[in-house]
């Protein structure tokens, strides 16, 4: 992204939640944390963003969309909710004072779109140590380990519905063996165990790849041995991913890269990775480019109106985010509080976002909707 359009994505971002930004008192300043509110009185919906510097792109395409959402809704509606947000380094420090900030303010009536991934576990583990009685809407969060939690509304697929499905996909392609790569022994044991469960219930090869500490994943992808397979599933962050390619590319290894949904296509794609590199990239929406539904539809025309930017699934979840959590929050009337904003999420009840639906049948998650689309070896998308 080029300075200038990096510049209009910013001003923009801050026009539509607008206005002043006051640090949050208390923590040390490596765990700043700091808000961004309407200054105009009203119930507000918060958004806890992770800028760390890893983070700070992925976090700046999922607010985009939510933001993109609540653009319209005001200039259709002006009794809607505000939109405000609160950065954080994405440190447990400042998520711990995030949520209080959260908390002694009433008039945020609820949690939306919290993102990364550590930053939305950290802030229902501190949201539920202080008592904090809060709507969680469509955080980032593939862990399934928060489904049943009450206060949770977790929106698109699990990182095992996105696992099972990548796997399902490459089995019936006739693929007898997969690599399955960890860019740190960290992220290996907090995913291999139920990553091997569906690959034996698949009846599929897994091979364990794990980048060892303190090296980097384009280090390790440069002395890959000849007989790794032919395709890998890749399990980390874009940063990574691109490292990785960076790696394959050098080695002129020709291997087939899958990520999941944590990487983000354009951002990837400003990272530098690897030439002739095909990667499949998994989404948890559909295809922001292509398709055909109206709200698909409806968030190409925005993203164009206010940003001039290409479409990404991962901006494209948080307008579906957005719009969906405007939906229910404006079922609740004039005068929404957190306690009937969380209420009414809690009857979970099936909502057609034009087009898209959002259903809660199983009580856990309202989809398990996941898709594929193929950068090729030429640079261009696929599907």
């Amino acid at each position: 992204m080029d300075s200038q359009k990096f510049l209009q994505r910013r001003r923009l971002l801050q026009a539509t939640t607008a206005t002043a930004a006051c640090a949050v008192a208390g923590m040390p300043a490596l765990a700043l944390a700091q808000s961004r509110a309407a200054d105009t009185a009203g119930p507000r919906v918060t958004q806890l963003l992770d800028m760390s510097p890893d983070q700070q792109e992925f976090s700046r395409d999922y607010a985009t969309g939510i933001r993109l959402a609540f653009a319209e809704l005001r200039k259709a509606n002006s009794a809607a909710p505000q939109l405000s947000t609160v950065e954080t380094d994405g440190t447990a420090v400042a998520a711990r004072n995030a949520i209080q900030l959260v908390k002694n303010d009433p008039a945020q009536v609820a949690l939306l779109g919290t993102v990364g991934e550590a930053l939305a576990l950290s802030s229902l583990k501190e949201a539920a140590a202080a008592k904090l009685d809060i709507a969680h809407v469509a955080p980032w969060l593939a862990d399934s380990q928060f489904d049943s939690d009450p206060h949770v509304f977790s929106l698109f697929a699990s990182r095992e519905d996105q696992i099972r499905y990548v796997l399902k996909n490459l089995a019936e392609m006739g693929v007898s063996e997969l690599g399955i790569v960890y860019p740190n022994p960290a992220r290996a044991e907090a995913l291999r165990a139920s990553t091997e469960a569906i690959g034996g219930r698949l009846k599929i090869k897994l091979r364990t790849l794990t980048v060892p500490a303190g090296q980097d994943p384009a280090t390790y992808a440069s002395q890959l041995r000849p007989d790794a397979p032919f395709f890998l599933v890749f399990m980390g962050a874009g940063i990574e991913l691109a490292q990785f390619t960076q790696g394959l590319s050098r080695r002129g290894t020709q291997r087939y890269v899958v990520c999941l949904a944590d990487v983000d296509t354009n951002t990837f794609l400003q990272l530098n990775p690897g030439k002739s590199v095909p990667i499949i990239f998994t989404q948890v929406v559909p295809n922001p480019r292509s398709s055909k539904v109206p709200v698909v539809r409806a968030y190409r025309d925005a993203l164009q109106r206010l940003f001039d930017e290409a479409p990404t699934p991962v901006s494209l979840a948080g307008y579906l985010a957005g719009r969906y959590a405007a939906q229910v929050i404006a079922s609740t009337g004039a005068n929404p509080s957190r306690a009937k904003v969380l209420a009414e999420f809690q009857r979970r009840r099936s909502v057609d976002v034009d087009g898209w639906r959002i259903d809660y049948a199983d009580g856990g998650r309202a989809s398990s909707f996941v898709s594929q689309t193929l950068l090729n070896a030429q640079g261009a998308f696929v599907g």
